[in-house]
Order: structure tokens, then sequence, then C-alpha cells
């Protein structure tokens, strides 16, 4: 098995590998808060989900924390709330990298653009909410991060069988990307505390209320990491 890795991968940014990742979704400075009470190490701000200007909520937060913060404006196709034109929605994150240290765009759906025209490194993801590709396919996914000029790729996918999870314990050991991998779903919920031991670099928690199947909270997850003694 490949050993953790400790330390950054983004940048000049001090990340600890696996990194705990708050979703904040209403109050943002008022989740922060609470988030870095509870042990995340970075922050996630749907754009998406926030009433009001994203941009101006976006402003305050980056003024009230010092943990790095990740942006992103999810699209409905893969679990978002963002119904608007295509162009707004890049528009949206092409500014808001302002004020985030990473920006969450999804793999294939112009992220080579996105990528060439911020400064800001970007997190090519992939969400899949009723099941997974095949091996090769997700393979190919990954492959297309590394394409796509991303600083690191993120896989959120719904495993239906152990067999696939331990497909995904693969994926990341092959990876030739810094990877994020997610299980949606009671069977893949286990990868979230699991899949950092085979260095997945991000896992992703709430505050107050899920945002994905089967996540856990933040203080869950730094429990488990305490216990496993993850980052020690």
């Amino acid at each position: 098995m490949r050993s953790v890795t400790k330390g950054s991968w983004l940048g000049d940014l001090n990340l600890p590998t696996p990194a705990i990742v708050a979703v904040l979704q209403g109050g943002l400075v008022a989740e922060a808060t609470m988030a870095e009470g509870m042990g995340a190490d970075m922050l996630e701000a749907r754009l998406d989900l926030l009433p009001g200007d994203p941009l101006e909520s976006l402003r305050m937060l980056r003024g009230a924390t010092a943990l790095p913060i990740i942006a992103t404006c999810r699209i409905s196709s893969e679990g978002g709330a963002f119904r608007g034109a295509e162009k707004d929605r890049i528009e949206v994150l092409r500014r808001s990298s302002a004020f985030a240290d990473l920006i969450d765009f999804e793999v294939g759906a112009g992220i080579g653009k996105l990528v060439s025209s911020i400064s800001t490194p970007v997190l090519a993801s992939y969400h899949n909410f009723d099941g997974m590709p095949g091996e090769a396919e997700l393979l190919s996914i990954v492959d297309e991060m590394i394409r796509s000029g991303a600083a690191a790729g993120k896989l959120a996918v719904t495993p239906s069988t152990l067999e696939e999870s331990l497909m995904l314990l693969r994926i990341l050991l092959k990876s030739k990307i810094p990877l994020s991998v997610l299980g949606m779903g009671g069977v893949g919920r286990h990868l979230r505390i699991m899949a950092p031991v085979y260095g997945s670099i991000l896992t992703y928690g709430y505050i107050s209320m899920p945002t994905a199947p089967s996540q856990m909270s933040v203080k869950e997850l730094r429990e488990a990491f305490d216990m496993l003694d993850l980052r020690s």
C-alpha cells in the first residue's frame, strides 16, 4: 500500500493529507467559525446554494477566515442547484478565483478554458449519484483531469458493492494526479474515512446538514482520523 503523504500538495498552501473539507451552504461566516471549531482543514463554499450575491458572500468569507477556501458552483446534472447559462456559471467561478484558493469545476465541462483563464488552481471533479462507471472509464476520466491542466481531481461516485469500493481504492493507487475519492450511499460511506488511508487527498464533511448521500459530519471525520492516527 502506498504510504499516506503528509504536507502540502497544492502549491504553497500547507495542507495536511488527508484534509477535511467542511461544506458551507448557508451563513458562510457563521458556518466557517463552526467548522474551525470542529477541526476542518479547508472550507468549500457552494455558491450554487447561496441566497443573494454569492460573490459578495465569498468575499466576506475570505475576510473572516484564514482556512483555505474551495469555491464551486455545481450544475444540476451533477447534484447542484445552478440552472443558469453555462457562460454565467463560468464567469462566477472566474471571478470567485480572486477570493478562493481552489476552484472546483466538473471535468469535461469546458474545464480547460477555465484553467487557462485563472491563476488559481482548479480541482477537476466528477460526480455520479446513481452509480459508477467501470474501472477503465474511471481511469479515462482521471486521464482527462490530467490533460485539462487541473492541479488535482475528485471522483464522487456511488458504489453498489464492496468490489466496486475496492476498485476505487485501486484507482487511487494508480493515479498520477493528486486525487480525492468519495463514496456516496450506504455501501460507499466507509470510503470517506478509508480512502484517505490509500492516498485520497480530501474528504468532505457537513456542518449542520449533509450535501451528499451518507456524508459524515466534520466532527465525525476528525474523530475517525484521530482514532486511526492518520496524520501523526
